[in-house]
């Protein structure tokens, strides 16, 4: 320990600790992750509570002199704290914080088993994607197979997803049926007939204008029961691009996405030129890495491992169970979202940074469908958001939860449900785009109207907040543990919904209005930008007006019959997806 203190290069990571007074200047801060501990005056403990992220000591110690203004003559003190703290074990060297991931494997992963391919009444981006499919694999030599999972309500679309596939001879594609007459859930409920109920909530053919996004991903995850996978949007590019913001080396961070918005696609692509990658290939490198491993390589990189922001609840990711469950790539076009997205106002440094220098961007960012959103450099991330705008990986090895059948948001949800089931696993976003192009516009939500609520939204959150009660180990035990929690709230009375509505509502409102005001109150955001921020406090979206709030409403029996359904859903799931898994062997 007293080399690692006088080493200038180590790296000491600053935990979430815990504080107990002991007397009016005296307390008792505990490490959780160690559960080392250590008597602190009201000042030392000051100075302790300056440090976050992961940096050397000399580093904490300019960090702390600079946000308590402390003098040159108190440097020598606060160093000489730090380094007791460090010996006490109230910070963790990084390389100890590593060793907890285990020792890296070097066995090989089993290669991918399929690009799943989610469509609905668009043969035309079939065909568009599985020429480009076809290109990628004369450029690399390489043959990749390919699964089309067709939600199509139009035999007329079916047969032309069908030609689409005989007209491409030299691709590996297999067609998966997913009208009335399919036989994959028909089968499932002949083999389970006591989960008939279940299996059609989660494989059933969709009613009439129903929107069935969750339908195609769940019958991939039960087809891939046991496997690795991939998944692209049928309306996605295979034409990995450069961001326009790009560095080199891995970050280790739970920052925000980074984003920038052009008017027109040649602008876009001007900026974010092509990259001779294949994407595929890309994502299966890292997918499903045991995170020894997935740091190893990391560190391997060019530019090297940053872990300066590291959260100071990382420490409960570096475990032997943990891997990397997801991989993600950037999106440059439509980024996935149906009419509003906190992203839009709630905008980190390195956004405002490219906004400072594209300051006539601002006047149309509410109007464009063309965004690149990502980060500017390979990232390891310890939270499952989830997004399958273009290119997703899912390491399905390990059980991953079904997404709802019906409504928007399904994919955020299988990311919530796998970071409550798995606690400690990560994210791997890839430095590169993939471009996802809609036929038609979206139009965003302006800041006068009352926003629609999504009820897979509400059940997200509240599963999340209920999430933190969960003792089970077994990651089925936990989730059939959240559908009970479901089931519960499908029982739940009429004042219990409307308040968990409020609560939704009003806790959404309370996050954007702090992320707009400390927009506005930086001085580096630019003054386009806070133009067309002002706009949006007087809007409901950022309303904790009582009156406001009641009428951000979902109905009632709408929301039951919901959490009733895919509650139990999720009960049956890792039944249903061991099964899937036994069906394959």
């Amino acid at each position: 320990m007293n080399d690692a203190l006088t080493t200038t290069d180590t790296r000491w990571f600053a935990p979430a600790w815990s504080m107990l007074p002991l007397a009016r200047q005296r307390c008792l801060v505990r490490n959780p992750a160690n559960d080392a501990a250590a008597e602190l005056s009201s000042g030392e403990y000051a100075v302790l509570s300056t440090c976050d992220g992961c940096f050397t000591l000399s580093e904490h110690e300019a960090r702390a002199a600079r946000q308590l203004s402390a003098p040159a003559a108190h440097r020598p003190a606060i160093r000489q704290l730090l380094e007791r703290c460090a010996r006490d074990g109230l910070l963790l060297r990084l390389p100890d914080l590593v060793a907890r991931f285990g020792v890296a494997n070097t066995a090989r992963l089993a290669p991918i088993a399929g690009v799943a391919i989610p469509t609905a009444d668009r043969p035309r981006f079939v065909a568009r994607l599985l020429g480009e499919a076809s290109e990628l694999q004369r450029r690399t030599d390489v043959a990749h197979r390919w699964h089309l999972f067709d939600d199509s309500r139009s035999e007329e679309h079916r047969r032309g997803n069908r030609e689409a596939i005989t007209s491409r001879p030299e691709l590996d594609v297999t067609y998966h049926d997913l009208s009335m007459a399919n036989s994959f859930a028909r089968a499932l409920s002949a083999e389970l007939p006591e989960l008939r109920e279940e299996i059609g909530a989660l494989l059933g053919a969709a009613a009439p204008g129903e929107i069935s996004f969750g339908r195609p991903l769940n019958h991939a995850l039960l087809n891939f029961a046991g496997r690795r996978f991939l998944s692209i949007d049928d309306d996605a590019r295979i034409d990995p691009r450069r961001p326009p913001l790009a560095r080199t080396g891995v970050d280790v961070s739970l920052e925000e996405r980074t984003t920038a918005w052009y008017e027109s696609f040649d602008a876009a692509f001007a900026t974010c030129p092509t990259l001779p990658i294949d994407p595929v290939a890309e994502h299966a490198r890292w997918l499903g890495l045991p995170m020894a491993s997935a740091w190893q390589l990391a560190e391997l990189e060019s530019g090297g491992l940053r872990t300066d922001d590291l959260p100071v609840i990382a420490e409960q990711y570096f475990d032997p169970e943990s891997r990397v469950i997801f991989t993600w790539n950037h999106v440059l076009g439509d980024p996935g979202w149906h009419s509003f997205s906190g992203e839009l106002l709630a905008l980190n440094t390195e956004t405002r940074a490219w906004l400072a220098a594209n300051p006539s961007a601002s006047r149309f960012a509410f109007d464009t469908q063309i965004r690149w959103l990502g980060y500017p450099s390979l990232r390891l991330s310890p939270q499952n958001s989830l997004s399958t705008a273009t290119l997703t990986g899912f390491d399905n090895t390990m059980l991953v939860p079904p997404a709802t059948r019906t409504g928007r948001g399904s994919d955020p949800m299988v990311g919530e449900l796998t970071r409550c089931i798995h606690p400690t696993v990560w994210t791997v976003s890839l430095p590169f785009a993939l471009p996802h192009i809609r036929a038609s516009g979206r139009q965003w939500t302006s800041p006068s109207e009352i926003p629609v609520l999504e009820v897979n939204r509400l059940l997200i959150g509240h599963m999340h907040r209920r999430s933190v009660s969960l003792r089970a180990c077994d990651p089925g035990s936990r989730l059939a543990t959240l559908g009970d929690i479901l089931v519960d709230l499908a029982a739940a009375g009429d004042a219990t919904l409307r308040g968990l509505i409020e609560e939704h509502v009003a806790d959404r409102a309370g996050r954007l209005t702090f992320r707009v005001n400390e927009q506005l109150d930086d001085p580096a955001t630019p003054g386009e930008w806070k133009e067309v921020l002002r706009k949006w406090l007087a809007s409901p979206m950022l309303s904790v007006d009582a009156g406001l709030l009641r009428q951000q409403t979902i109905p009632l029996d709408s929301l039951r019959a919901q959490a009733r359904e895919f509650g139990r859903a999720l009960i049956a799931w890792p039944r249903l997806w061991s099964h899937c898994r036994g069906r394959l062997r």
